[in-house]
């Protein structure tokens, strides 16, 4: 009873939370949308850019802005206006109602592997 339209509506929906929730380290955002996996890279890396002291900022949302900040606030990468389209791909897995616990309707779909694999400045 697979349908294109609901799964393209159901992805569009998550997009924007599992992204901001990505750049930021929100784990707790991320466990309902994302496989373990992709949890703990997250975690991993954005352990690694604190331990460097640097973060994203990712305030400014037009296409994709690269601007990376050091702890200070500094950009060390990119700007504010450094506006970049990225391309990633995404690897979704159904998840059984059962596996969600009680109260769940419907099967949800979860985001099992996420890779970036492209990017191209705009400006």
């Amino acid at each position: 009873s697979f349908s294109l339209p609901e799964f393209v509506a159901e992805i569009q929906e998550a997009v924007k939370p599992v992204l901001n929730a990505y750049m930021k380290g929100d784990a707790e955002t991320l466990k309902k949308y994302c496989s373990s996996e992709v949890i703990e890279r997250c975690k991993a890396e954005h352990s690694a850019y604190q331990s460097h002291g640097i973060f994203f900022d990712n305030k400014f949302q037009t296409q994709q802005v690269y601007c990376v900040r050091d702890r200070n606030g500094a950009v060390t990468e990119g700007g504010k206006d450094t506006i970049h389209t990225v391309y990633y791909a995404w690897a979704m897995q159904q998840v059984d109602p059962e596996e969600l616990g009680e109260g769940a309707l419907y099967p949800v779909w979860k985001l099992r592997e996420m890779q970036q694999i492209g990017v191209r400045a705009l400006i």
